[in-house]
């Protein structure tokens, strides 16, 4: 299988939030072709779909040459899952030809809420199959909280219905659980066809970068996990592709090897003068290894 290059468009979420299509256009002028779009104004707190017509979009996108590989979509933190107007998701981006809706993270402290939100989950990945999507989860690194002798993300893997539900494996996020983003992927198999791409900085130390083996020596086990990524996570802990200590040309060997990653998409978290010229310098490092 053909792996490809693109972008989820949370790398320049604060300039999409300004000025929407005028971000498409730089974005596209940067080279990126395949889109993956999110569906929360960060900036307004409102959301996309509520505010800019599909029409336009898809209209955008034709003029640009850019294609909407997938997007992000979800209820409000504390809300439930099924809770979320997933048919008016569907109807919005089955207009602009988009096969993926991704769930952006789970949040999720223990057995008993991975297990309610593998039920939900498999019940909108049905619903998103039916409508002709595919339904994804996005990790973060508290999905790999050990509880006995499995991870929460290994239950969520092994309750929820390989037909309904795919996972988009942040390799990064894997990475700052203390987890070989390899031995993930090998897991998953064709349950991940979609990746996100990172880099973290080079000043990390070992201690810093597993977040979660910070949090149990720490004793922060009962924090919730937006509280855990407020302590552990700082705001120079991300950086431009190629910048950064993550080894890409030993991790995409054996991506290809492997054969069912189809979308290698950029996720710039990092702190930049100029994000569009980041994003373009994160595709052109990119591009060497897909």
């Amino acid at each position: 299988m053909t792996m490809a290059a693109g972008i989820n468009i949370f790398s320049v979420y604060r300039e999409l939030g300004d000025d929407y299509f005028g971000t498409l256009e730089k974005v596209a002028a940067a080279g990126y072709v395949n889109i993956e779009l999110i569906g929360f104004n960060m900036k307004k707190f409102t959301r996309y779909i509520d505010e800019i017509p599909m029409e336009s979009v898809r209209d955008k996108f034709r003029e640009l040459g850019l294609k909407a590989v997938s997007v992000h979509e979800s209820p409000a933190p504390g809300q439930e899952l099924i809770s979320h107007d997933w048919d008016s998701v569907m109807k919005y981006y089955a207009g602009l030809d988009c096969e993926g809706i991704v769930l952006p993270s789970v949040w999720i402290k223990d057995r008993e809420d991975t297990l309610r939100a593998a039920e939900q989950m498999n019940s909108i990945g049905k619903k998103m199959k039916e409508g002709g999507f595919q339904f994804y989860l996005h990790n973060h690194a508290h999905e790999f909280k050990t509880i006995g002798d499995e991870t929460l993300f290994d239950l969520l893997l092994n309750h929820t219905d390989s037909s309904y539900v795919k996972f988009e494996l942040d390799l990064a996020w894997v990475m700052r659980a203390g987890v070989d983003p390899i031995a993930v992927l090998e897991k998953l198999g064709d349950r991940c066809d979609m990746i996100h791409q990172k880099d973290l900085s080079r000043s990390l130390t070992a201690s810093q970068i597993n977040i979660m083996e910070a949090v149990r020596q720490n004793g922060d086990e009962d924090l919730d996990p937006f509280e855990v990524y407020r302590k552990y996570i700082g705001p120079g802990d991300f950086v431009d592709l190629g910048t950064g200590m993550f080894d890409f040309k030993t991790v995409y060997e054996q991506i290809r090897s492997m054969g069912h990653v189809r979308y290698a998409l950029v996720e710039n978290e990092g702190e930049s003068e100029d994000k569009f010229s980041s994003i373009s310098n994160d595709l052109t490092l990119l591009k060497k290894y897909v």
